[in-house]
């Protein structure tokens, strides 16, 4: 169920390995922690995302419409151009990448959970189960705070990075000027904001959507499925629209 992780344990029980140590540090934290689940389809959000690019990038073309894949790339280099151009300036060719590979990764976290029929998994012989017999649903990985908090985590040093790329040790004087301490609480405020928001809608989401099957298990899901997609795309600009603002802050001059 949503909330309840596929943990490593599941797979593992080997001493050896769960019980590792490294300078007196458990090799892999406690090992009944990692989420399988969520690295799993972490990596399927980028084999997704970099399999779309093998099969587009060599039918590019400088001339004539091109095909369908090749509008739909530019149609997204123009979004993202257009948010990163309005909120850094001449800047924003640097950090350009960046934004890109936070909203499409995002967004292709928060439709994984939505598209894929997870539920038929289910039926599947040897499909997990946890707790008492009961099977195990995949949810978004962007469910998980592990990987919204990662993804913030990057936003904040970017933003830091930003500010001494742009003015040099100078920015420094930001983090201990008078008003230090309001500075560094927007270190704690941003990424736990960006962090949580993400996470919490995507859970909201998914479970609406369980409560939608388990009520009216024909139409009202298909709905509910669509205002999902839709509130996954939201988030996705949400995350990489607030990241942009962030790093325009700090490259421009104050």
């Amino acid at each position: 169920m949503l909330g309840k992780n596929l943990l490593l344990s599941y797979f593992i029980d080997d001493p050896s390995i769960t019980k590792a140590y490294f300078l007196g540090i458990p090799a892999l934290g406690t090992v009944g922690n990692i989420h399988v689940d969520t690295l799993a389809l972490a990596l399927a959000c980028m084999i997704i995302i970099l399999m779309a690019c093998w099969l587009v990038v060599p039918r590019l073309t400088s001339e004539n419409a091109g095909g369908t894949g090749q509008s739909l790339l530019e149609m997204y280099y123009g979004f993202i151009d257009e948010i990163t151009k309005g909120q850094m300036g001449s800047a924003y060719k640097t950090y350009f990448p960046l934004i890109a590979a936070i909203f499409i990764f995002v967004l292709i976290g928060n439709f994984i959970g939505v598209l894929v029929p997870w539920k038929a998994c289910e039926f599947i012989h040897g499909w997990p189960r946890i707790g008492e017999g009961e099977p195990f649903e995949v949810a978004s990985p962007t469910t998980d705070f592990n990987v919204t908090f990662a993804l913030a985590t990057i936003s904040l040093l970017t933003y830091i990075a930003s500010g001494f790329r742009a003015h040099g040790f100078q920015y420094l004087k930001t983090y201990v000027s008078p008003l230090f301490f309001i500075e560094w609480m927007d270190l704690i405020i941003r990424p736990a904001t960006l962090a949580l928001r993400l996470m919490m809608v995507i859970t909201a989401d998914e479970l609406m959507r369980a409560a939608a099957l388990t009520m009216v298990p024909m139409l009202l899901p298909a709905g509910v499925m669509g205002f999902e997609l839709f509130i996954g795309i939201i988030q996705a600009f949400v995350f990489s629209l607030l990241t942009s603002i962030y790093i325009g802050l700090t490259v421009s001059h104050h």
